[in-house]
């Protein structure tokens, strides 16, 4: 007789299949069916995103990715949790980043707070249903609790940043007229110097494939060093990275790979791609604006500013990042000049420090100005 009825383990497995469609490694598949299988309904239940990375042995971002996929083929469900900042609380209620306000009222307590998506919002996911039916105990407070304290939290602000989310759910976005604080970020411009003049030499088809050629390898970049491109702007790239040590390493990155490039393509100096690049940190607002999430403020509008200043080959930062760039290691030998600019909309003048590569590198050799040593 044949059998209707499929073991767990079985469907499980085929529903996980689908994640080979994104290119998820059949070995990772069976830890994530393993998982879903096996592991107690406490772990599966608005989980911590950081103790599934544990158990799938991957890196936190690696798992955010598997997840957010996961997510698009409907296995699991997320949760934009707020905690109250007064009670300390926690509102599981919101399923999709529209739900979310600029001002969140605690159930709990009433309290009325910003909503604060570095400390205050952060993302948890659970089995879906289909799957396996958790018992009533997966709710359990003092579980989850414990695993955030040794864990950690993934905020929502990790989420925004995440390519793989920005990819798949490109209509999950905020309310209008709606905005998540954001505590500390850093924005980073670039801008192609000479894509004007490399058009007019080189013809509109290979300077346009020239110009492609380095939208991929900046957009690599930012995947790689943890953040997310946030727009276009013409020849430019708006990005953005929880953290500042992440936005110079992209720097210096775009800088080094783009040189190679260069000497790969032999291309002769003129048309040598060379990137302007801007960076600052500090708070803004996540908001909505033409049907995607962007980021609104002060620190935005002084990144924009400063790239605008900058030279072609060097990286311009705000003295805000002078403490990050001591921390990334690859900075030493590099050469700093200091200047003062005065930016529109700015009343007072802004310290700035052009960032260029230590003489006789190749960087150095196409073209950037000489500065004083770091």
């Amino acid at each position: 007789m044949l059998n209707l009825y499929k073991p767990r383990r079985q469907i499980i497995a085929e529903a996980v299949s689908v994640l080979s469609s994104y290119g998820v490694s059949q070995e990772v598949r069976d830890r994530l069916t393993v998982i879903f299988d096996e592991q107690g309904d406490r772990e599966l239940y608005r989980a911590n995103p950081r103790l599934l990375a544990a158990h799938l042995q991957l890196h936190e971002r690696t798992a955010l990715q598997l997840l957010v996929m996961a997510l698009r083929e409907g296995l699991v469900t997320l949760n934009w949790e707020v905690e109250c900042p007064a009670c300390g609380g926690i509102d599981p209620a919101h399923h999709h980043l529209h739900e979310l306000r600029s001002l969140h009222t605690c159930p709990a307590c009433k309290t009325i707070h910003e909503t604060n998506a570095d400390d205050q919002v952060r993302v948890t996911f659970t089995l879906d249903e289909r799957l396996r039916k958790l018992t009533a105990a997966a709710d359990d407070p003092d579980f989850r609790n414990k695993m955030d304290r040794r864990y950690g939290t993934v905020s929502a602000h990790h989420m925004l940043t995440l390519p793989t989310f920005r990819q798949l759910f490109p209509k999950e976005t905020l309310p209008p007229n709606e905005s998540l604080l954001i505590r500390r970020v850093a924005i980073l411009f670039t801008d192609l110097a000479g894509s004007t003049q490399l058009y007019t030499r080189r013809g509109d088809t290979q300077a346009y494939e020239l110009v492609h050629r380095h939208f991929d390898l900046l957009f690599r970049i930012v995947d790689e060093q943890r953040g997310a491109v946030v727009k276009t702007i013409g020849d430019a790239v708006m990005a953005a990275f929880t953290e500042p040590h992440q936005a110079l390493q992209a720097a210096i990155a775009m800088h080094t790979q783009l040189n190679q490039l260069n000497q790969d393509l032999a291309l002769p100096p003129d048309d040598w791609l060379r990137l302007k690049i801007g960076i600052d940190a500090g708070p803004c607002v996540s908001v909505t604006l033409n049907d995607r999430l962007d980021y609104f403020g002060t620190t935005v509008n002084r990144a924009a500013r400063v790239q605008n200043a900058s030279y072609p080959g060097s990286i311009t930062i705000t003295e805000t990042l002078l403490q990050d760039m001591v921390r990334v290691d690859s900075f030493r030998g590099w050469q700093r000049q200091q200047r003062a600019l005065r930016l529109k909309g700015i009343d007072h003048p802004v310290t700035v420090y052009d960032l260029a590569p230590p003489r006789g590198s190749q960087d150095s050799r196409s073209g950037t100005s000489t500065h004083r040593q770091a």
